[in-house]
């Protein structure tokens, strides 16, 4: 990081590439040097740079209303906005309470879901059961439900713990199983976190449909999340899964859920909700949720200053419209098996252990011995590796480390914009196999 700016980056020696401008799936410096925004933005920005409609509508959105406050009015394009959200949920969400980004969502998630269990006389429920390897903000809230250990690292004191269990990590079960041959133990660690924490101060269990960069895009086995349902209602337990990196579209439908054959109580979004043109997220709920609390309290009093603004509002509407306008989520669906399917022929790498993930997000996790899984010596930071090459390269992923419980592991994600093609997947894998192929021999393979 020059010591001539004043921002102030996450890595103070690294020398940042300088973003001027942005089109499609590409992304040019301050030279016109071209790069392949690979990760979008990262995992944000759906619907690819540098759309004028999208700025056409902010124009004349800002000119009629910037700002209305959300405690004393609502704006009929607020309105379409949740209808929009609604809709995409096939109508299993009923209502819905837009904020500023994924960390505001997943606490006023939990806040709603309190609420609940206050206005059907349960105060002692309060506690938040939440998955070790999982990620939902950055904020002290949701960072203690967060299982993200390099995350949590150096907060610790700041945060409460309500319990964690495994997650749903089929390439290292904690269980030592194999999909198909399992009793998904991982979701029966649920109920059991539940009876040694009481289920009387149980309020609600949260998990991310399909991992983050916690985890990759690590997708459970099938039944999980029905067995997950089942134990939910079983000790009046909300739902609520986070969807702020899966949903409006990442994983080829509108939402992650819609895949496993269950709807959650109450839902959390960001990133894609604006198409990466606004910084904005929601939390939605089913009837049933809401009705519980209209009929025993008739309000919920929570929220930041600028929750439900119309400016966010707007060009969420766009959002919708474009995607369905253009088909994107279809597009999302078909490209997606398209990548996975790249990607997976470059597990023909020595380092390469597992490809996993579902629609445009599409992980890959990498192992000294693939026969063990042994991880790298985290010394070695290979992640970090991986993403600096690519840079290099000039293609844009997003990596992480400690997935093997925090300790070591090493991970990338490939989650390009929703309006990708097959040829420009195809430039994106080469230059991902040429990566690999400078990381193994920088490291002697």
């Amino acid at each position: 990081m020059r010591k001539d700016t004043h921002v102030l980056s996450t890595d103070f020696f690294y020398e940042y590439p300088v973003i001027s401008a942005g089109k499609g799936i590409y992304l040019y410096d301050e030279n016109g040097v071209e790069y392949i925004d690979g990760s979008g933005g990262p995992i944000l920005c759906s619907l690819g740079h540098g759309l004028t409609e999208m700025g056409d509508v902010a124009k004349e959105q800002m000119v009629k209303l910037a700002f209305a406050d959300r405690d004393i009015c609502v704006t009929p394009v607020l309105r379409q906005a949740c209808d929009k959200v609604c809709e995409a949920s096939s109508g299993d969400m009923d209502k819905v309470f837009f904020v500023c980004g994924g960390s505001e969502a997943n606490e006023i998630a939990i806040k709603m879901v309190r609420e609940y269990h206050l206005d059907r006389g349960n105060p002692g429920k309060y506690k938040v059961i939440s998955r070790w390897q999982s990620y939902h903000g950055s904020s002290m809230g949701v960072l203690s439900l967060s299982g993200f250990t390099k995350r949590r690292s150096g907060y610790e004191p700041y945060l409460s713990e309500f319990g964690h269990i495994p997650p749903a990590y089929c390439y290292r079960c904690w269980f030592g199983r194999e999909p198909g041959k399992c009793n998904l133990e991982c979701a029966q660690a649920l109920e059991n976190e539940i009876l040694c924490q009481g289920p009387e101060t149980v309020a609600a269990f949260i998990a991310e449909p399909i991992s983050g960069m916690s985890l990759c895009a690590a997708e459970p086995a099938e039944g999980y999340f029905r067995k997950i349902r089942e134990i939910c209602d079983k000790y009046d337990v909300a739902l609520i899964l986070d969807e702020v990196m899966t949903g409006v579209g990442r994983t080829g439908k509108y939402f992650a859920y819609q895949h496993f054959g269950i709807v959650p109580d109450v839902i959390s979004m960001g990133k894609a909700v604006s198409g990466g043109y606004f910084p904005l997220g929601g939390v939605a709920c089913t009837g049933r949720f809401f009705n519980e609390m209209y009929k025993n309290n008739g309000s919920f009093k929570s929220g930041y200053s600028w929750n439900g603004n119309p400016l966010g509002a707007a060009i969420a509407v766009k959002t919708f419209d474009y995607l369905a306008e253009h088909k994107l989520v279809e597009n999302v669906a078909s490209m997606g098996e398209y990548l996975k399917s790249k990607m997976v022929q470059l597990a023909y790498h020595p380092t390469v252990g597992d490809v996993r993930g579902r629609g445009l997000m599409i992980g890959m996790e990498f192992v000294k011995n693939k026969a063990t899984k042994e991880t790298f010596d985290p010394e070695m930071n290979l992640s970090q590796q991986l993403f600096r090459e690519a840079v290099n390269r000039r293609l844009f992923i997003d990596a992480s480390s400690g997935c093997d419980r925090g300790q070591s592991g090493n991970q990338l994600m490939v989650a390009p914009a929703f309006i990708v093609t097959k040829e420009q997947i195809d430039t994106i894998v080469d230059r991902l196999d040429q990566v690999i192929t400078t990381v193994e021999k920088n490291n002697g393979y």
